[in-house]
């Protein structure tokens, strides 16, 4: 072969190493009956990741299929993720191995494939070179996805309690004008389109057909997305239905909610601006040396 048709199959192999790293990394489109369950609150919002009766091919990406499936087996027992980070992202652990997996291999083969293309191009490459950024390639597209999980989750769980906030002081007021706590709950949950009303009215509803009080079903959600606060909504909740009057207890809670917002609010201010403070300190030891400089050089 000559060295222009090496050139041109190894730029091949690169660019579709290259297009499975993005197509790891996007996230995949949405399946159109999981949306139409969410909107007609007939399933929860994380049906992907709890529903049992599926294969790893069906909830997997399209992607995932090309792997090998004893990888994608052991990347599931050792995923590195907490499974609540991956219920309240509506992530599967198959999806989340797959894009490890994909990611570690893409990063494995990558440099080699270059190395051997620069080799025959008439390049002097260590051996040592490609082997070692190969390793360290696939172990940061091992870690990657594990930590992007983590961090989502987090600002998914923000997210959620800033609509949970909103929620108890819904609930509240449904049920001073109502009676019955389980309509409190569902008119409160039917007011907003966010993505944490319609979990939380899915599992309602999920509760209200399994023949379940609608608090318990809060106190599973909580539990499985790692929300504490929706379980002390459900104590709460539960409380009222033994006739207890709730309605200052709830509005308190949403007083406590929203204050720890702020207070996270302020923290991650402060930390934002002690990191600018490091930059602002580089800029002006640059200006003061770019002053100094023509007087230093005269010595």
């Amino acid at each position: 072969m000559s060295p222009l048709q090496v050139a041109v199959f190894g730029g091949m192999i690169s660019a579709a190493g290259l297009v499975l790293a993005v197509a790891a990394v996007r996230p995949a489109a949405p399946r159109l009956s999981l949306v139409l369950a969410a909107l007609n609150a007939a399933a929860p919002a994380d049906a992907e990741a709890t529903s049992a009766g599926q294969s790893i091919s069906e909830r997997a990406p399209w992607w995932s299929r090309w792997l090998p499936a004893a990888a994608l087996a052991w990347a599931e027992r050792y995923l590195g993720a907490r499974s609540q980070d991956l219920a309240i992202l509506g992530m599967s652990r198959a999806e989340l191995a797959g894009r490890k997996v994909a990611l570690g291999l893409c990063g494995l083969l990558a440099p080699p494939v270059l190395g051997a293309v620069l080799l025959l191009s008439g390049a002097d490459v260590p051996a040592l070179l490609p082997a070692g950024v190969a390793v360290v390639l696939a172990g940061l597209g091992w870690t990657i996805p594990s930590r992007q999980v983590g961090a989502r989750a987090a600002q998914a769980r923000q997210e959620f309690l800033a609509a949970l906030t909103a929620f108890l002081g819904l609930v509240g007021l449904e049920r001073q004008a109502r009676g019955s706590p389980t309509e409190a709950l569902e008119e409160a949950s039917r007011i907003s389109g966010a993505w944490p009303f319609r979990m939380i009215h899915a599992e309602l509803m999920r509760s209200e057909l399994a023949g379940q009080p609608p608090w318990d079903g809060l106190r599973d959600l909580g539990r499985r997305v790692g929300v504490e606060q929706l379980t002390n909504l459900a104590d709460i909740v539960a409380a009222a239905a033994d006739g207890a009057a709730v309605f200052e207890t709830l509005l308190a809670e949403a007083r406590n909610l929203r204050n720890a917002e702020l207070s996270d609010q302020q923290t991650q201010a402060g930390v934002a601006g002690e990191q600018l403070s490091l930059p602002a300190i580089v800029l002006a030891f640059g200006f003061i040396m770019l002053v100094l400089y023509p007087a230093l050089t005269r010595f």
